[in-house]
């Protein structure tokens, strides 16, 4: 793995410490006007040593051996569908496993810091390979997880008695504590979860089609514990603890006690991106506090992004962080501006502007993040968050209240439960309502990264303009914008234009895309789930590409379809002059009514052994769903003139003339085959 902040290899450390010291020196020398662009620089370079500072300090999982492990849980069983699945870290070292379980009692019962020993194989953790498919691998790898296991009940057995605590375990079973507590107030069981998501980040029993429902509102945060959480709980810790602003003494108990709430909470709630910039933004605000010393947000923001990145590099590729520190920036910069824009004599109107400008601030800045990872936008993100965010507020207190009144009186206790069962139901009414909305979420945008950086550019000048009010900026804004459209027209008119075969690597089934332009024919063998199936691993490709119409066709059904775009002939499939052999079966034998004309591919099941003969497809490149690598050292060994490629995707592209182009076969997506 890595270490962190080693003082031997921190070279990039200490040379950005001096350079910090460097450019303030300078800006003590320059004019006031001027310090803003100063501090522009020293963000900057921030950034680069965060950067420098992620790419060395990469995390390295080596391969493991089959044999015993003793592994200690370090998160509570999560149920699925037919296993257990829990994370667990090796004893005396840092390797997490990610680990399957058959239910049973014991690992229902299981908490953080039981022991297991283990029997088996951790592999190391890879992608499916399917074009522009989500990097689970490099998600799960970030978070320190390098390896899976599946494993059977022979195979596992926990040390009774025997657990190894840190603190984050203990802060998981108190949350737990807490969690419990609030089942047991009176609300609705099924209303817990999204309290629980929203006041203490445990969204593992939030069902999915809330989940859905949110992300599709554009409200989804609430159920991640994120900065408002941490600076409502400051809100009212100061409020409450005001009568302690009284002498030197006094102010360090104030300090003291709303520090110590602050990090109690960032570990009760998993210690996220999020919360860690609100956290450690608010001790710098707290300290100045204590010291007369008024913070400057810029500076806090720069300061908590420089501390969290020293302490944990890869922590700069985490989307949660991304998101945090731009919707924190964009409301910082760009409310004030757009809250200027109106004025209103009403209370009451005027806060609801003052919500709907943090709102649009927000997610104004984080518009090319959101495109980029979530590929949909939410149309009526404003109206949602105007009524949800009061609401959530209102949960979060009475959430606080629910387990305070718990102690003292069981009658102000359910009456809280109550109020706080409303608030729920109300929350979920809004979102349902404003899903179902014409036009209420706008999917399958796939912009590229050269397109979200003239997106961005164009904030950035407007937000200039603003700012200046200089018709320069109008100028560079119309100019990106043109930029941006013939760049939107260029990438249409080479989707349209497109013949490609894209081999998909889908659990349980072969399948295959066949896209010319903006239309794809999906080829595949008998699936469970069919349609529904495939297109979870299809989505990606589909959206990216621009595709407007899928069509579907099993495999298996038919030995003859004929089709203005390929033909289906006995085991054969033509497709833009290019002729597929597909062995329906993984037999492997090939009698004479199969072998008809040359192929030049041919599209095989995992087969093992590899019955193949020199004399048969001798030119066609062979292509093997999901192989093991014992079958690809059997064909390198034995078939060295055949092209392969395993349990990834294979994509195959074509000239303009519709022969096959000179890139030929790619094992996974835009990676090059090793045999030519």
């Amino acid at each position: 793995m890595y270490q962190i902040c080693d003082i031997s290899n921190s070279i990039p450390f200490i040379a950005l410490f001096f350079l910090v010291v460097l450019l303030l020196l300078i800006a003590k020398s320059v004019s006031f006007s001027s310090q803003y662009y100063w501090g522009l620089l020293l963000l900057l370079c921030i950034l680069i040593f965060s950067i420098i500072r992620s790419i060395d300090q990469k995390r390295i999982f080596p391969a493991l051996r089959k044999q015993r492990y003793f592994v200690v849980l370090d998160e509570y069983p999560q149920e699925k569908a037919k296993t257990f699945q829990v994370v667990c870290q090796l004893i005396d070292s840092d390797l997490k496993i990610l680990t399957y379980l058959p239910k049973s009692p014991a690992v229902k019962s299981a908490q953080p810091g039981d022991i297991l020993c283990l029997t088996g194989f951790p592999e190391l953790i890879e992608n499916d390979g399917n074009p522009f498919e989500f990097d689970y691998r490099k998600y799960l790898n970030n978070k320190g997880i390098g390896y899976r296991i599946f494993l059977k009940e022979s195979q596992f057995f926990f040390l009774v008695g025997q657990h190894q605590m840190n603190i984050n375990r203990h802060a998981l079973i108190l949350r737990e504590k807490l969690i419990d507590i609030l089942y047991k107030s009176g609300m609705k069981r099924e209303n817990v979860p999204l309290v629980s998501s929203i006041s203490f980040g445990a969204r593992e029993d939030v069902d999915k089609e809330t989940v859905r429902s949110f992300t599709n509102t554009g409200v989804i945060h609430v159920l991640a514990v994120s900065g408002m959480n941490v600076g409502l709980i400051f809100v009212i810790l100061d409020f409450l603890l005001r009568f302690l602003k009284r002498g030197r003494i006094g102010f360090l108990c104030h300090t003291l006690i709303i520090l110590f709430s602050i990090w109690s909470y960032a570990l009760i709630t998993g210690m996220s991106a999020s919360i860690l910039r609100a956290a450690v933004m608010l001790t710098f605000v707290v300290v100045g506090n204590a010291l007369q010393q008024k913070a400057n947000i810029f500076n806090s923001l720069a300061v908590s992004a420089f501390f969290l990145v020293a302490w944990d590099p890869v922590i700069i590729y985490d989307v949660g962080f991304q998101l945090s520190y731009v919707a924190v920036l964009s409301i910082v910069v760009i409310q004030p501006i757009l809250y200027k824009q109106l004025y209103f004599k009403s209370w009451i109107v005027d806060q609801t502007w003052l919500i709907l400008s943090v709102t649009c601030s927000a997610q104004v800045g984080t518009l090319p993040f959101t495109l980029h990872y979530f590929h949909q936008f939410p149309v009526y993100f404003w109206l949602a968050n105007l009524i949800v965010i009061p609401l959530v507020t209102l949960i979060l207190y009475l959430s606080f209240l629910v387990l305070f009144l718990t102690f003292i009186s069981g009658f102000l206790t359910s009456l809280s439960a109550l109020v706080l069962d409303w608030s729920v139901r109300l929350v979920l009414l809004t979102v349902n309502l404003v899903e179902k909305l014409p036009m209420a979420v706008l999917k399958g945008l796939y912009p590229s990264s050269v397109q979200l950086m003239l997106v961005f550019s164009i904030f950035l000048f407007f937000y200039m303009f603003f700012k200046t009010r200089k018709i320069l900026h109008v100028k560079v804004i119309c100019t990106l914008a043109i930029v941006l459209f013939i760049t939107t027209v260029i990438s249409s008119y080479s989707m349209s234009t497109k013949a490609e075969i894209v081999f998909f690597n889908v659990p349980g089934t072969r399948a295959m895309a066949l896209t010319r332009g903006r239309k794809t024919i999906v080829v595949y063998d008998k699936c469970e789930n069919g349609e529904s199936k495939l297109n979870y691993y299809l989505k990606p490709y589909l959206g990216s590409n621009e595709i407007i119409e899928t069509e579907y066709y099993k495999f298996s059904d038919s030995l003859r379809i004929m089709n203005a775009s390929f033909s289906i002939r006995g085991n054969y499939i033509l497709f833009n002059g290019v002729k597929l052999f597909v062995k329906p079966d993984s037999s492997g034998v090939f009698n004479n009514e199969e072998v008809g004309p040359k192929a030049d591919v041919v599209w095989l099941s995992d087969i093992k052994p590899l019955p193949l003969k020199d004399n048969i497809f001798p030119e066609a490149r062979i292509i093997l769903y999901r192989s093991s690598k014992e079958v690809e050292n059997e064909i390198n060994a034995s078939y060295p003139h055949m092209s392969f490629n395993i349990r990834k995707a294979v994509l195959m592209t074509f000239d303009s003339e519709g022969r096959e182009g000179n890139e030929g076969f790619k094992c996974g997506y835009f990676i090059k085959n090793t045999a030519q």
